[in-house]
């Protein structure tokens, strides 16, 4: 068997190059302060502006120190994971009484539930009773919500919608008015909103950004409608009896 020898001047060209253990850390360190800005910003712990500065200093920050630096008065967070993170989520609690659930919030002082998916993906489809006000952000990650079991009080249900390097789509049922307000910032906000002829019928409000991300808003007909369509195109393909 025949041996391959590596000569030293191809492993010190090697460590010296781009595989250079400091620059590994350099490397490594950048994505980490990434990371920690996405999430104070996807926080409101800074600005815009702010964090477009930072993130362009850290692709110029050249040592650990100045890395550093750019999160020094930011809250701390630990990325030591797997590559999934969970800030904030929300929980589901039984309401006996309606035969549905609600979604109640987790979290130290949280007054409005949040869904949120950092590096990680969250679908959800439950019978929810929704609260007036809930928070959805995805950041390097990806959510997806179907609303049509879900169960509005009457007068407005407002989500806010927060997408940075991420995609969220928010499936709502076409028997309610529902309003579209977003702005995509390197990124698109698409969704149509409607009012319906009943005005007792609750409205569903959703706010938000898409920044360098994609945010749909899709209206499909109620599941019990979809089902019944599922049921007649079946039976055309059936096979007639005879």
């Amino acid at each position: 068997m025949m041996r391959v020898r590596r000569s030293s001047a191809t492993v010190v060209s090697a460590v010296q190059g781009e595989e250079h253990p400091s620059k590994l850390a350099l490397r490594e360190r950048r994505e980490r302060v990434i990371a920690q800005l996405t999430e104070s910003f996807a926080r409101d712990e800074i600005g815009l502006e702010a964090f477009e500065a930072r993130i362009d200093a850290v692709y110029c920050s050249q040592s650990l120190t100045e890395c550093d630096a750019l999160v020094a008065d930011l809250g701390r967070s630990d990325f030591s994971g797997a590559g999934v993170i969970v800030v904030a989520q929300a929980e589901l609690a039984r309401n006996d009484q309606m035969g549905a659930v609600e979604l109640a919030p987790l979290g130290l002082g949280a007054s409005i539930p949040i869904v949120r998916a950092l590096f990680s993906n969250i679908e959800r489809c439950d019978q929810v009773v929704m609260p007036h006000a809930t928070r959805v952000e995805a950041v390097f990650g990806n959510v997806e919500i179907d609303l049509r079991k879900a169960i509005f009080a009457s007068g407005i249900t407002e989500i806010a919608v927060k997408a940075i390097f991420s995609s969220i789509e928010i499936v709502v049922p076409a028997d309610m008015t529902v309003e579209v307000h977003g702005a995509g910032i390197f990124g698109n906000f698409e969704g149509t909103s409607r009012t319906i002829a009943d005005p007792d019928a609750p409205t569903l409000r959703i706010v938000g950004s898409a920044i360098f991300a994609s945010v749909v808003v899709r209206t499909l007909p109620p599941l019990r409608v979809q089902r019944l369509v599922e049921q007649v195109r079946a039976q055309r393909l059936m096979p007639p009896r005879g």
